[in-house]
């Protein structure tokens, strides 16, 4: 899949890192009630702080991760993992425009605090990943739409 020279923001994003954080939020939630017991447990053990960052949007949001569920939380000081990303290279791959592996591979994607004995783990959460973000993104999208006039 080919990498698009620079991903834009999402149109229907535009309130900038307070809606994006609230978005991301959403995909947490979708995120968490898509992995079951064991997967939550093996992102747990594997990356228990994971802060996306946003530099387009100035948002910063942690996902933290326990056996037992995932929360959304304020941006913390001592992630595991920090992901850091355009907004609109997270909304291309979501959409089958991009490929996340190719836009790391082009540098816009840098991941810090990546142990190599738990790629496994980050891997396993991408595709319910993008399926969350996508979710999240549709629903955002049509409560943001003007409603029709029906005078």
């Amino acid at each position: 899949m080919p990498v698009r020279p620079h991903a834009q923001r999402p149109e229907f994003l535009g309130g900038g890192g307070d809606e994006v954080s609230a978005l991301m939020g959403r995909v947490i939630e979708r995120l968490d009630g898509r992995l079951d017991a064991d997967q939550r447990r093996q992102l747990a053990a594997a990356m228990p702080a994971i802060l996306w960052e946003f530099p387009d949007t100035g948002a910063r949001v942690q996902l933290v991760a326990t056996p037992a569920a995932l929360c959304c939380v304020s941006a913390g000081d001592t992630p595991s993992l920090v992901v850091r990303m355009p907004l609109g290279t997270l909304h291309d791959a979501a959409f089958g425009r991009c490929s996340l592996a190719a836009s790391f591979l082009a540098g816009r994607i840098t991941v810090r605090g990546m142990s190599p004995t738990r790629l496994r783990e980050f891997i396993l959460l991408v595709d319910p990943l993008l399926e969350s973000f996508r979710e999240a993104a549709r629903e955002h999208s049509s409560s943001a739409a003007p409603a029709p006039d029906v005078s």
